[in-house]
């Protein structure tokens, strides 16, 4: 097997080509030496130990020998190529080998998965080439698999339960009002963070000083419902709550996480609230693991790859981006931020959703698709979405696992 710079579509690739007894080679430059060991630690949780192979990726004839000199210890055993990964120089001249190693009683198997159509070509001995039936949902590894093979460690564990669903549902159901989202925002910037914040006004105050402190409940009329919700959620009386005992009572392990999800992770734990009900209610979704705050301990030579909601159906992520913003030109940055960690966690395979408040999300979305050549690939959400949020979703994934475009 070629390795390349992702280690995804090589582990769908051998998950899919190795035989029950086969011996895994990985073909790898010293560039994606890392990415071999990655694949290599996983196979031998599984008791498969691969045999590493590395050549010098634009050496044809350095390509060529390794190659031949793993052959030689293989013997007179069928071999198989898939060059998914590698490089160009290290598809041609890897086949080529190959090739000269088939013998009438010997035949070889060369394989790649086509990103586009989920499909594996296939061409076996002298046997016409063919291309499967779409491959996407025959192997199946879950949010904590792909964080393993990018060997991330987390900041924390990926979340599988969502905190205050009443409260997110009911914040969701007034950001349908321009008035209410503004008014939102100004009683989390002139209450909220007023009274949390440190002077430098980018931090949490240390939780001793947020203990003790209480919180006016919101008073605009158009936030009626979502004052009512907190004071049930948080069991108060009176026209404000205490940080400490709403904390305790919302499940929080700490009160800034309380304020952190009141100043905007709430539409987070709303999003997370309606794909599991997707999960549960539309199985022709086909998604089977949900992960919210995927979050890598930042690694000064390695890309970031924040992603608020993973999703997985089959072996394709989809990254969801959540953002209580309005403006068209953030939200485009978040959803671009989002794209790339994508891309560069899960391969072309990937897909990017955004959650945000805009009112056009259909132009945000043409705007992205047409500059990055995504078709297919991205959607948006606004806040006109919001109160039919799950058909909208489950309609998003049944028409992406089935290949068609949104």
């Amino acid at each position: 097997m070629l390795v390349g710079t992702n280690p995804l579509p090589n582990f769908v690739a051998a998950t899919l080509m190795l035989r029950s007894q086969g011996q895994l080679y990985l073909v790898h430059s010293d560039k994606t030496r890392t990415v071999a060991e990655r694949l290599a630690r996983y196979w031998a949780e599984h008791h498969r130990q691969p045999q590493f192979v590395c050549v010098n990726e634009s050496d044809g004839a350095d390509i060529r020998r390794h190659i031949e000199h793993a052959l030689k210890h293989i013997g007179d055993k069928h071999v198989g190529l898939n060059y998914t990964g590698g490089t160009k120089m290290m598809a041609v001249h890897a086949t080529q080998v190959i090739r000269d190693y088939q013998k009438p009683q010997r035949p070889v198997t060369l394989s790649y998965l086509d990103a586009r159509t989920n499909r594996m070509y296939i061409e076996h001995g002298n046997e016409p080439a063919f291309m499967t039936e779409p491959l996407l949902y025959e192997v199946q590894p879950s949010i904590q698999d792909i964080v393993k093979l990018h060997a991330f460690r987390l900041q924390d564990s990926i979340a599988r339960a969502v905190q205050l669903s009443e409260l997110a549902t009911v914040l969701a159901g007034v950001h349908q009002n321009p008035d209410a989202i503004k008014a939102w925002r100004t009683w989390c910037d002139e209450v909220l963070r007023k009274n949390t914040r440190t002077q430098k006004f980018h931090e949490w105050d240390k939780e001793n000083r947020l203990q003790n402190l209480h919180i006016e409940l919101p008073t605009d009329k158009s936030l009626e419902t979502v004052a009512r919700q907190m004071s049930t959620s948080f069991a108060t009386s009176d026209s404000n709550f205490r940080l400490l005992e709403a904390t305790k009572r919302s499940g929080f392990a700490r009160i800034k996480h309380l304020c952190e999800w009141l100043d905007g992770k709430w539409l987070e734990h709303y999003v997370f609230d309606v794909l599991s009900q997707i999960r549960a209610q539309r199985p022709e979704s086909r998604i089977h693991d949900i992960g919210m705050g995927i979050r890598p301990q930042s690694e000064s030579d390695s890309p970031e790859y924040d992603i608020d909601i993973g999703v997985m159906q089959g072996y394709r992520l989809y990254a969801i981006s959540c953002t209580t913003d309005t403006n068209p030109g953030m939200c485009k940055l978040k959803l671009f931020e989002a794209y790339i960690r994508a891309r560069n966690m899960a391969g072309d395979e990937a897909c990017v959703g955004l959650v945000c408040m805009v009112d056009t999300p259909e132009n945000l979305q043409r705007q992205i698709v047409r500059s990055w050549d995504a078709e297919g690939k991205v959607r948006v959400f606004g806040r006109r979405d919001m109160p039919d949020l799950i058909n909208r979703m489950a309609e998003w994934f049944l028409i992406t696992g089935e290949g068609r475009h949104a």
